[in-house]
């Protein structure tokens, strides 16, 4: 059996070193054109390394590596990475989570980030590796989107409102608010100012409160009314409430509801008839 000469382990040994300066020349060509940006801080907390993606992301270019982590955050930012980022990245040698950046003119942007911890031969931590990915664009796309979905629930809620309290005029200075449904704290606020615009904007005598659609009556609901009767009287007007069932007056009663003031009348059309009566009076 032949044994390979000293000029044959040569070779292999530098076909070996060859492939591995290709291996180590393709690695890095990868991290130096990847999309993300790539860091590794020291546990000193200072960039040793940023690929090309890194540099242009942080605003620093070429002057990047070298600066401490003070440079690239905020205060406050920085006071995160210190207290929660950290401890669980060496604890749990991962972490993931968004971090805002800050460029040195002072802008910022919001970089999606999944680091690691990076050991020796021994498994002693030697650094801090990070994979950034800039998600400002996004971020601000998704809060636009919020907010839009908030102005649009919040424009339902007012048409809701609007619908659970119309004021529909019937006659000259005639206004007529049929309720129907609960009557909560916010919905007794919405009737008010309902109320008291309309009675100023149509300059009305009268206003017809119907509850003939309202099953149940608290104390919320009967302060509403009261509190709508007694502003009403303020602008001038007067308040015809119709349309109380005997279960709704006993519970105004057992509420000690003040209604004095306020002219009551079985049923809306009845209620009505009074109003026109005393306009045309």
């Amino acid at each position: 059996m032949a044994f390979p000469s000293d000029s044959d382990i040569l070779h292999l040994k530098i076909e070996a070193q060859a492939r591995d300066i290709e291996r180590l020349t393709t690695a890095q060509a990868l991290v130096e054109n990847a999309l993300d940006g790539i860091t590794l801080v020291s546990m000193e907390n200072r960039l040793v390394y940023a690929n090309t993606s890194f540099k242009a992301m942080c605003g620093y270019g070429h002057d990047a590596v070298g600066r401490s982590l003070a440079d690239f955050y905020s205060p406050e930012e920085l006071d995160r990475l210190t207290r929660e980022v950290v401890p669980e990245l060496l604890g749990k040698g991962t972490w993931s989570g968004t971090l805002e950046v800050r460029r040195p003119d002072g802008s910022t942007w919001m970089g999606q980030t999944s680091a690691f911890v990076v050991r020796d031969a021994a498994g002693a931590p030697t650094g801090m590796a990070a994979f950034f990915r800039d998600v400002t664009a996004q971020l601000e796309a998704e809060q636009a989107r919020e907010r839009l979905q908030e102005e649009l629930i919040q424009a339902q809620q007012r048409a809701l409102r609007a619908l659970g309290t119309p004021l529909l005029p019937i006659a000259d200075r005639v206004l007529a608010m049929p309720l129907i449904g609960d009557i909560d704290a916010e919905r007794a606020q919405q009737i008010m100012e309902t109320l008291l615009d309309g009675i100023t904007r149509h300059q009305a005598a009268t206003v017809i409160l119907d509850i003939t659609g309202v099953k149940v009556m608290d104390t919320a609901a009967a302060d509403a009314l009261v509190g709508a009767a007694r502003g009403a009287r303020l602008l001038g007007a007067e308040v015809v409430m119709t349309g109380t069932s005997p279960k709704v007056a006993r519970t105004l009663v057992d509420l000690g509801a003040d209604l004095r003031g306020i002219v009551t009348r079985g049923a809306l059309q009845s209620g009505i008839a009074w109003a026109l009566a005393r306009n045309h009076g």
